[in-house]
């Protein structure tokens, strides 16, 4: 079996195990086809990585504190973001110079912005810069798309680091969408990688507006590396699963707040 291949059903399984407690041996010869000692050998595969844990006729994915994979992650609230990509797809406007972070609710954004283009309501004359290899790939063919260099994080499919950071800071743009790993009232805006949360902070500096696509299961819980404070952002983008409380306090915290619906 090609490196490719191997590669291509190792994240289907960590993809499958981002919606399902657990992958059993027999069923993934099923859904992939393959024998069982070549299950068993990407099962080992991915245990050496620690992205899973085996168990008694499977395996489970493995839940460290900072561990992040887009292929799991993409599934979780998975809904709630696509909403969110849409609202903010719909903020875009023709003569707009944007940057859009990495992340799976930016990707879900790229998305929406493929129906806009394709629904002749956004022209070719966009520009965007991003840091996500997703969103490249997603939207490079519809109009101007400039990648940050750097350094590859292939876990989140998108590139950092300082390079990155002095690649950014000769931009200006209209509108920046970022993604945060989670939100405190006292803290900000956090990630749970100091790489890339540098980037965040960067292109927020850099932005005329900046919006947060944030969906409401971050909200009051802090990752590892603040990037920006509430009020450094023109407006927070969630969904209507936020609670009442939460939206009492960006009231009083005088922050904007878009909910997605």
């Amino acid at each position: 079996m090609s490196k490719e291949r191997n590669k291509k059903i190792e994240s289907s399984i960590l993809e499958y195990l981002g919606s399902h407690e657990k992958l059993l041996t027999r069923d993934a010869i099923q859904l992939f086809d393959l024998s069982e000692s070549t299950i068993r050998r990407i099962f080992g595969r991915l245990e050496e990585k620690k992205k899973v844990v085996r168990t008694y006729g499977g395996i489970i994915l493995a839940k460290p504190d900072n561990y992040y994979h887009y292929d799991i992650i993409k599934q979780k609230m998975k809904r709630e973001k696509e909403l969110i990509g849409k609202y903010a797809a719909e903020m875009i406007l023709d003569s707009d110079f944007i940057y859009m972070d990495c992340g799976t609710t930016t990707a879900y954004m790229a998305q929406s912005l493929v129906s806009r283009f394709q629904n002749s309501t956004l022209s070719s004359s966009l520009n965007i810069v991003t840091n996500s290899l997703i969103n490249l790939e997603i939207l490079n063919s519809y109009c101007n798309v400039i990648l940050v260099g750097g350094t590859l994080f292939d876990e989140r499919k998108s590139m950092a680091g300082t390079l990155g950071v002095n690649f950014l800071s000769q931009f200006h743009f209209s509108k920046s969408f970022l993604g945060a790993d989670g939100m405190t009232f006292e803290h900000g805006f956090s990630s749970d990688n100091i790489n890339t949360s540098r980037l965040s902070g960067t292109a927020l500096t850099l932005s005329k507006e900046s919006y947060v696509l944030l969906d409401s299961s971050k909200i009051g819980h802090p990752s590892y590396v603040n990037y920006a404070e509430l009020d450094d952002a023109t407006a927070v983008i969630t969904d209507n699963g936020i609670q009442e409380d939460d939206i009492k306090q960006f009231s009083e915290h005088k922050i904007s707040l878009y909910i997605a619906e």
